[in-house]
């Protein structure tokens, strides 16, 4: 670890001394290429620094990006760290790869029906609190204050939805560090997973009536086609990118964690212009593999975890660096009582209503529920487009939420699967 420290420590005198020469400014170009290197050496030995003093590799790389990206230091600037953007969709497609290959039959059958139930339970509660609270706080939320109180509970439904959200990314990330395996793990991504396809319709419908509170007209059809083709159209689509895997893996059988790395990155370009879910796209791919042929999807686990260390690094690193840490000043006081409300729902649900067959479930589950990241971001993003009057604000808030989320949620992820004694190393290759 003091190799890594003393290395990370050079390399953060590198960074200042080339912030100061201004070479960032020399075109967009060499701005996101500086970025990147910098991101992906920094967060490689942070990764190393965090495992020495027993927290998550990925508590690093967020660290590191939040330490020298342009809301502190600012050795990375901000034009640099928007442009790498697309790193994000090929982070999460690749990540939701791996956790597909894990989504057999038979997992389904033993947990499906308890993980809907308990999912439906921690949502709706986590819901109804971050509703009551928003609405409560309407005097002191710019954003809300001046609405007629039905577009305030229409908002507030809204972003209570969002609230809700949990981070498949950041979950399976940890697992894949800790090479957990055993039912309590395989509890926490379904519920993780499934969870998010929730929030994903509860979101659309939200939206469909806030838009309809403020006399846009509640387009029924709309709403629900949109709803249907970016789910079950992320299912075919993925569906024939498991068949162009599997094609390619019985007949080329060469260079895979190439192959998989780019067919990633263009489905999740495509997927985006088409929009469909990055994440849902490649779980429904590997979990098609998985079930076709256990073998390949075990090939496809490997070639991944040979391939997405650096990828990994670099993805988490720029998104702490993308961290708007002066969002978490302004709106401060209500996120972090949000941030407090949520973990108390989140907790209080998972110890009243988990199966009482497994206690770790009641005791520790929760820890691995409180991480927010990429989906959370993207609605946060996409209620700012679509309500211009209101959305940039109630994106600075939930930004400072996600703020909190990604700083403790690894943490408390790692510390969920280590109670349950499913973690297996720290060492495994290529993890995040």
């Amino acid at each position: 670890m003091k190799e890594a420290l003393l290395r990370l420590l050079l390399l953060l005198a590198v960074l200042a001394a080339i912030t100061r020469a201004q070479v960032w400014r020399v075109d967009t170009g060499t701005s996101v290429a500086l970025a990147a290197g910098g991101l992906l050496l920094c967060g490689l030995f942070a990764g190393k620094v965090a495992k020495g003093f027993g927290l998550p590799r990925l508590t690093g790389y967020l660290l590191i990006g939040v330490v020298v990206g342009p809301y502190a230091l600012g050795f990375i600037p901000g034009a640099g760290v928007k442009g790498l953007e697309l790193l994000k969709g090929l982070a999460v497609s690749l990540i939701a790869l791996v956790a597909g290959t894990e989504l057999q039959l038979g997992l389904i059958r033993r947990v499906g029906a308890k993980v809907t139930v308990l999912c439906v339970a921690v949502c709706g509660v986590t819901f109804l609190v971050g509703f009551g609270a928003l609405f409560a706080l309407k005097p002191w939320l710019p954003f809300l204050a001046s609405m007629t109180v039905p577009q305030a509970l229409a908002v507030s439904a809204l972003v209570s939805t969002v609230v809700v959200s949990f981070s498949p990314t950041v979950t399976i990330a940890i697992v894949q560090e800790t090479r957990a395996r055993g039912t309590f793990t395989e509890f926490l991504m379904a519920l993780v997973i499934i969870g998010d396809l929730v929030v994903m319709v509860a979101f659309a419908i939200a939206a469909g009536l806030t838009r309809a509170s403020f006399g846009g007209g509640l387009d029924v059809g709309g709403l629900l086609g949109g709803v249907v083709w970016e789910l079950f159209g992320s299912v075919l689509v993925g569906g024939m990118l498991a068949l162009v895997m599997l094609l390619y893996m019985g007949r080329v059988k060469r260079e895979l964690p190439l192959f998989l790395v780019g067919l990633c990155f263009v489905s999740a370009e495509a997927g985006a212009q088409l929009h469909l879910s990055p994440l849902l796209v490649s779980l429904a791919a590997g979990a098609l593999i998985a079930n076709l042929d256990e073998r390949e999807g075990q090939r496809i686990h490997h070639a991944i975890q040979q391939a997405g260390l650096p990828i990994f690094a670099l993805f988490f690193a720029a998104a702490g660096a993308g961290l708007k840490l002066d969002a978490l000043l302004i709106v401060g006081p209500a996120a972090l009582l949000l941030v407090a409300l949520r973990a108390v729902a989140i907790y209080g649900s998972c110890r009243r209503f988990a199966p009482p067959e497994d206690p770790r479930l009641g005791r520790y589950l929760w820890m691995g529920l409180i991480s927010q990241a990429g989906v959370t971001f993207g609605l946060a993003a996409l209620i700012s487009r679509t309500f211009p009057d209101f959305g940039p604000q109630v994106e600075v808030l939930i930004v400072a939420m996600i703020t909190a989320h990604e700083l403790i949620g690894p943490v408390l992820t790692r510390r969920a699967l280590q109670r349950s004694g499913e973690t297996r190393s720290d060492e495994a290759p290529g993890t995040a």
